[in-house]
C-alpha cells in the first residue's frame, strides 16, 4: 500500500513568486534604464530658448517672436530655432550669421538656463516612481552636455540620474541610436532591458533603431503624427507613466 499521495506535494507550488522573492515584487524595475528626453519632456525650457531667441533676433533689428511660435522647433536646437525664426520675418540667415547668431544664442541661454524653465506636472514624481522600485534613470538629449547637466543642476535633478549625455557627448545625436545606446551604456544598463521617453518624432526614432519601446508624451513640443504613429505607447500626463506600465513595455 502507498500513501505517498496524502503527503502534499504539491503544496509549494501555491507560494506565489513575489512571496518567495519579496525583492522582485517591491523592486520589479531592478536592473531597467529609463532614458528621458530633457526639452519638452522632462522640462518646459520653451520660455528661457525663447528668450535667447529673442535676445539674438533684437541684436540684429528683428521683432522678437512668440513663445507659441518657438515651442514646436525648442526641442530641435539653437539652428533649427535661429532659422525659422528668420523665415519668419523673412529674413535670409546666411551660413555666417548662423554661425554668429548660434554662438550668440548659446551664450545668452547659458546665462539664463533656468529663469522660467518648469519641470512638467508630474515629472519629479513619476522619477521617483521609476526610482523606488529599482529603474535606474538616464537623460539623452540633443542639447550639449554641458548645459543638460547645468540646466539639471539649477533644477536640483542632475544628483537623479546615472548618465546624462547630450548631443556632443558621443560621434551622433538622436536619433542616431549611438546616443542612445551609448546613454544607456554609460548609466550601466542593458538595451535589451530599457525605454526611451521623450516627446518628438527624434526621440521616437532612436528608439526604434534601436529597438526599444518607447512612450511619446503628447503634450510636448512636437508630438506629431509621424511619433504618434511609432511610439509603442502615447501618454497625455506623466501620471499615466506607471510601473505596470515600463515593466510590460520593457517585458
Amino acid at each position: 500500500m502507498s500513501v505517498a499521495h496524502s503527503v502534499p506535494l504539491a503544496r509549494p507550488a501555491v507560494v506565489s513568486l513575489p512571496d518567495r522573492c519579496p525583492a522582485l515584487r517591491e523592486r520589479p524595475l531592478q536592473g531597467a534604464t529609463v532614458v528621458f528626453d530633457l526639452d519638452g519632456t522632462l522640462v518646459d525650457t520653451a520660455p528661457d530658448l525663447a528668450g535667447a531667441l529673442n535676445h539674438c533676433l533684437v541684436s540684429v533689428g528683428l521683432p522678437e517672436t512668440s513663445l507659441d511660435s518657438v515651442r514646436p522647433d525648442a526641442g530641435h536646437g539653437a539652428k533649427a530655432m535661429l532659422t525659422a525664426a528668420y523665415r519668419r520675418a523673412e529674413r535670409r540667415l546666411g551660413d555666417l550669421e548662423l554661425v554668429e547668431q548660434t554662438a550668440r544664442f548659446l551664450a545668452y541661454y547659458g546665462d539664463h538656463i533656468a529663469v522660467a524653465s518648469t519641470l512638467y506636472p508630474g515629472a519629479r514624481d513619476t522619477l521617483q516612481r521609476m526610482a523606488d522600485v529599482g529603474a535606474t534613470l538616464a537623460v539623452c538629449t540633443n542639447k550639449t552636455e554641458a548645459l543638460a547637466i547645468r540646466l539639471l543642476r539649477e533644477l536640483g535633478l542632475a544628483d537623479r540620474f546615472a548618465a546624462i549625455c547630450g548631443a556632443d557627448t558621443f560621434i551622433g545625436r538622436k536619433p542616431d541610436p549611438v546616443h542612445l545606446s551609448g546613454t544607456i551604456a554609460l548609466a550601466g544598463g542593458r538595451v535589451d532591458r530599457a525605454v526611451m521617453i521623450g516627446d518628438t518624432d527624434t526621440d521616437i526614432e532612436a528608439a526604434k533603431r534601436l529597438g526599444l519601446p518607447s512612450i511619446l508624451l503628447g503634450f510636448g513640443y512636437d508630438a506629431d503624427r509621424t511619433a504618434r504613429e511609432k511610439a509603442t505607447a502615447v501618454v497625455s500626463h506623466f501620471d499615466e507613466i506607471d510601473v505596470a506600465l515600463v515593466e510590460r513595455l520593457i517585458r
